[in-house]
């Protein structure tokens, strides 16, 4: 199209300044046509379609046709600027004018339409009713239309406007004869007034050849049989078309679609019908089944068909093995809903396998349990037909059953006879829901078809979830769980549910690889013991302690061993054997260790128990702690286990509270701790199960005699998990395990394994377990693959799949490795004699360059002993970039971004936390006078029990710059990390991500691009930074325990870049509650002001007639 040249303002204040006489102002235009013209000229956001001109936002620019000569004026040059706009791609003739053809004059059509002849851009025409014209008008604009359409480049028509047979003869005059029409998408719903005019009907489907979709109906009036095998013919010779949809059609339908779709001679590309509000379907639609194989999918929006009728549709389907999938969305009566199910019972078959999607939108209460009666069939095994059921209560219906009993009648059936596959229960009441949940969850724990599950708008609580997570445990079937607009995409659930779905995607590949080489599966063996608490509690002894009951091991009771202290996490095998494979997993109290403690943490509760050791004495003192320092501890490793423990149904993570130094203490009694423990418990009950403190969990954990009935309590513990509660295994993984095990304690110096060497190791146990006559016999490299997996996921190996070795002992890399790199970097002494003669590292942004790095690398090195094969400084660089502990940036020179191994400054006075403290590098760098800002908080359902975990920020900055560089390809230099916040620069965008200085949330704040409105900013922002935020929190390497919630902070907190816990902040749930309730508030108000008024007025009515009225009827008495 031609440019629009100088602003229109100006054309249109010169042409009504020429028109208007001496009395009369030019109209101020209104803002909205201002932004409205900006966009057509190409300023801002391109525009690909009109708003509605018609609407009161415009004024009275489009909406009079009398109008005053300087807004005709001013009119005719908005119309010139979209005739001359080059981006739209729709034109709709119903927003111009609001179908009233009259409102504009002939010349003005011929300004706003001729623009579009030429244009490239241009996909698709709207005429939808047409008003308070004559036929020499409607002609004259259907002739324009048909021009466009002649030698544009428009994609899809659509008429809805009862046209005469010279409109639609000038419309299709556009397209006959263009051999190259672009044409896929004709509607012609209501399109034509008379059955004259479906020959031009017919004409312009001939004239379409790549035509695809089309859509004919709203005529109820009967057709000639000539008229009809005009418009068969045309269908039959639509080579291209692939979905055809009669709509509300009248008695014609039926032989038309005989006509077209039967017999030898019918349309062969044709694979959807839709047939919408049509009666006499029963008539017919077997015919037509029977005879066309063609048809992929048939859809009947209304079954509008006696249950006789749909019985018989239902045994051809069955009888003529017919595989048209038949889709029945229907808002249904009683009747429908005994034809559906006459249809899906006809139709079931053991030997066929038809195909049936039903969606029921029950009205009444009873139709809400017709509507489950069915799906209880469906469960059982009954209904084989339907593939696909949807119930959706648009008016949130309570069922007539007891909420005591269940609604659904499995009586214990388990749901493997079901081969249901997409299941919908939408906007369910609580009390239907409660009653079709338990039953539910049985069904669909036996059940291996169901992959789709719908429960949007639906009502669900924390129980349900918990139900949920667990099924996730059990069933790998499950691919996609909708959860929207529910309470659980609110909280942050929902995003946990999705992580649960793609870990199961992963176990369902290796556990079907086991099934199909037909291995045993048993009960689980492996377990994890963690011992966890502040420093210098005892956790070392008593694992020491363990380890001599139950593997008779000794240790020299050497003066420094006292002094001894865990670096980051040691690993031992307390038990290997058949019966028990339990590991110890001894965690540094030191809080420098707990951002690697959080990365290699379990991500299954289902075998592990949690030992929280606490000293009642400071470190190295004699001196008695206060009784609050038991509290502070135990929540702050609660919170841990919560934060960092993936949810799996009701299986909490086991705590136990162990006191320690008993022989220091002058009373054995607990009393004071008993009901510190009650009082955690009830507060983290939901999360995790925090054992009552017992005698035996009050020990000295030197004494084995004192340690006994703790490590029989534990180990019953175990039994329970690993015999009921823990899904079965392959017994081929358990031996494998039991055999790292025992290998890599008598052979310590090879702790990383190429996968020439893990196969070695494997293949002897492989032919041991396989079948000579499996397929997997000979070739062991698929189910190697599977092993690797699985032992990675229970955390008997590290398997690193991009660098081609997998670390076969845990101890290597939680203590030997991490733990020596972290004490290293941050100047911590394990033994009090240690030399502190090795080199200072700091960093305030955790940057350092390649010197550094090497140098704190060699370090590590050289205090290893000698002969450690396979391990050396690239080896070492790239585990700690796998786990997201590192990344290298290569520009000039090389860095290192190392936060969690070196400290913040030199010295230890200067590493206290300053509230604000990174503000002076925080500046905005692109702010300008006009600048706009939004903040966006993430943050903790419940900070009270749950945090974001010390390694979680420096993790995700690393995980969103590997995303943003190679997925999104942003260059390297608009993404700046630092310790405490994350700068980019995206779509013109500056946004920081900060993180809070309490843990419990992140600040996502942006100075918005000049170019982009607040609502497609914001839409970014939670597209590209908080949904990826919140999906990585829910992933294995963030914080799965978490669920997170989303407040809004006060623009200016964002503006002036206030400290994070300064920063004003409201929910956003609480946000649309107030709003709500202020709306409530208002239109409370405004039925009182308008009672009022009404009663005023009557009263003033009643004033007025009240003399002359008692003048006439004596007994009429004023009021």
């Amino acid at each position: 199209m031609e440019g629009a040249g100088a602003s229109i303002f100006s054309h249109a204040a010169e042409l009504a300044t020429r028109e208007m006489d001496s009395a009369h102002e030019e109209p101020e235009l209104p803002s909205a046509i201002q932004d409205l013209v900006q966009r057509l000229e190409g300023q801002g956001e391109p525009i690909t379609e009109l708003p509605d001109l018609t609407e009161l936002v415009f004024g009275e620019f489009f909406r009079e046709w009398e109008a005053p000569s300087t807004v005709i004026g001013l009119r005719r040059r908005v119309l010139e600027a979209i005739g001359s706009c080059n981006t739209l791609e729709i034109l709709d003739v119903g927003k111009i004018c609001g179908g009233y053809i009259l409102g504009l004059t002939p010349s003005e059509w011929e300004v706003v339409l001729r623009g579009f002849r030429s244009s490239t851009v241009l996909k698709k025409i709207i005429v939808a009713g047409t008003y308070f014209a004559g036929d020499a008008d409607k002609e004259s604009l259907c002739f324009q239309l048909g021009r466009i359409l002649n030698s544009s480049s428009v994609t899809e028509l659509q008429l809805n406007a009862s046209l005469s047979a010279r409109c639609l003869s000038n419309l299709a005059s556009g397209l006959r004869g263009r051999s190259d029409s672009k044409v896929k998408s004709l509607d012609l719903w209501e399109a034509w007034e008379d059955s004259s005019g479906v020959k031009y009907v017919a004409d312009m489907i001939n004239s379409a050849p790549l035509l695809e979709t089309l859509r004919l109906g709203g005529y109820w009036e009967d057709m000639e049989d000539e008229t009809l095998g005009i418009l068969s013919q045309a269908l039959i010779q639509s080579l291209a078309l692939k979905e055809f949809t009669l709509d509300e059609a009248g008695k014609w339908a039926g032989p038309l679609s005989l006509k077209a779709l039967a017999g030898d001679d019918r349309n062969r590309s044709i694979e959807r019908l839709c047939l919408t509000g049509m009666d006499g379907l029963g008539d017919w639609l077997r015919e037509l089944l029977i005879s066309n194989p063609s048809l992929k999918e048939v859809e009947l929006d209304e079954l509008h068909m006696e249950p006789e009728q749909a019985h018989q549709l239902g045994e051809a389907i069955r009888d003529n093995a017919i595989s048209t999938t038949i889709l029945l969305p229907a808002t249904v009566s009683l009747d429908d809903f005994k034809s559906i199910e006459a249809l899906a019972l006809a139709a079931s078959s053991e030997i066929n396998d038809p195909t049936l999607e039903v969606t029921l939108v029950p009205m009444r209460e009873d139709e809400v349990m017709l509507s489950l009666n069915l799906l209880d069939r469906v469960l059982r095994g009954e209904i084989t037909s339907l593939k696909s059921l949807s119930i959706l209560d648009r008016l949130g219906l309570s069922s007539n059953q007891d909420r005591g009993e269940g609604i659904l009648s499995m009586n214990g059936r388990t749901g493997e006879t079901c081969v249901l596959k997409r299941l919908g229960l939408r906007r369910l009441s609580e009390d239907v829901w409660k009653g079709v949940w338990k039953d539910l969850l049985l069904c669909l724990r036996g059940n291996t078809s169901l992959t789709h599950l719908d429960l949007s708008e639906t009502w669900l609580d924390d129980e349900t979830f918990r139900d949920m997570m667990g099924l996730l445990q059990q069933n790998l079937s499950l691919q996609e769980i909708n959860v929207s607009e529910t309470s659980w995409a609110i909280d942050g659930k929902a995003a946990l549910i999705q992580e649960s779905l793609k870990q199961n995607e992963k176990r369902a590949a290796y556990m079907s690889v086991f099934r199909e080489a037909g291995l045993a599966f048993g009960d689980a063996k492996a377990g994890r013991l963690f011992l966890c608490g502040s420093p210098l509690a005892g956790k070392t002894q008593l694992r020491q302690t363990l380890m001599r009951i139950v593997e008779g091991k000794s240790w020299l009771g050497n003066k420094w061993k006292k002094s001894f202290r865990t670096k980051g996490i040691e690993v031992e095998y307390l038990q290997n054997n058949d019966k028990r494979q339990i590991s110890i997993w001894d965690l540094a109290g030191q809080e420098i260790f707990r951002t690697l403690q959080t990365v290699l943490f379990p991500q299954s509760n289902n075998f592990c128990v949690f030992l929280f050791v606490y000293s009642s004495f400071c470190e190295n003192s004699s001196s008695k702690k206060k009784d609050s320092c038991f509290r502070t501890e135990l929540e702050e490793w609660m919170s841990f286990i919560t934060s960092s423990s993936r949810v799996t149904g009701h299986n909490r993570p086991q705590v136990l509270v162990v006191i320690s130094h008993k022989d220091k203490m002058k009373s054995s009694s607990l009393t004071w701790a008993h009901s510190i423990v009650k009082d955690v418990n009830q507060r983290f009950a939901k999360f995790v199960d925090l054992h009552p403190i017992q005698e035996c969990f009050h020990v000295d954990a030197r004494k084995k005699k004192q340690v006994i009935d703790l490590k029989d309590y534990i180990f019953e513990i175990f039994d329970k998990l690993l015999s009921e509660k823990s899904p079965r295994v392959p017994q081929l993984c358990s031996r494998l395990s039991s055999l790292l095990a025992t290998n890599i304690k008598e052979n310590r110096s090879c702790p990383i394994w190429l996968p020439q060497k893990f196969k070695n190791f494997c293949d002897p146990i492989l032919t041991e377990f396989i079948s000579s006559s499996s397929a997997f016999a000979n070739d062991h490299s698929r189910i190697l693959n599977s092993i690797v997996s699985y032992l990675n996921d229970v955390g008997s190996i590290v398997y690193i799949s991009t660098l081609s070795y997998i670390i076969v002992d845990p101890n290597w890399l939680t203590n030997t490795l991490l733990g020596e790199l972290v004490a290293l970097g941050q100047k911590f002494h394990a033994q009090e004699h240690e030399s502190k003669s090795h080199s200072s590292y700091s960093s305030k942004d955790g940057f350092v360059s390649e010197s550094v790095f090497v140098g704190l690398i060699e370090e590590f090195l050289g205090k290893q002993p000698h002969g450690q094969i396979g391990v050396d400084r690239d080896v070492i660089e790239n585990i700690l970039i796998h786990l997201d502990l590192c990344f290298k940036v290569e520009d000039t020179s090389q860095f290192y971004f190392i936060p969690s191994f070196i400290p913040e400054h030199a010295s230890n006075e200067e590493q206290k936390p300053q509230e604000g403290k990174d503000l002076e590098s925080m500046a905005w760098e692109s702010r300008g006078e006009t600048s706009q800002f939004v903040g966006i908080r993430i943050q903790c359902q419940d900070g009270r029990t749950m945090s974001l975990t010390a390694a979680f920020f420096p993790c995700f900055q690393m995980f969103m710059r590997r995303k943003l560089i190679s997925e999104m390809r942003v260059s390297k230099k608009t993404v700046t990390c630092s310790r405490q916040y994350l700068r980019l620069f995206l779509d013109g965008h500056e946004i920081y991500v900060e993180q809070g200085t309490s843990h419990n949330y992140m600040d996502v704040l942006m100075l918005r691009s000049k170019h982009k409105s607040r609502s497609e900013a914001l839409q970014y922002l939670m597209k590209h930074i908080v949904q990826v935020l919140i999906s990585f929190c829910a992933s294995s390497k963030g914080c799965p325990g978490v669920a997170l919630v989303l407040s809004v902070i006060q623009t200016s907190c964002v503006e002036m870049l206030i400290p994070s816990h300064l920063r004003g902040a409201i929910l956003i749930e609480e946000l649309k509650s107030n709003f709500i309730d202020s709306i409530n508030d208002n239109l409370r108000i405004f039925s009182w002001i308008g009672f009022t008024w009404r009663r005023r007025k009557r009263c003033s009515a009643m004033s007025t007639l009240g003399p002359r009225l008692k003048d006439t009827q004596g007994n009429f008495r004023k009021r």
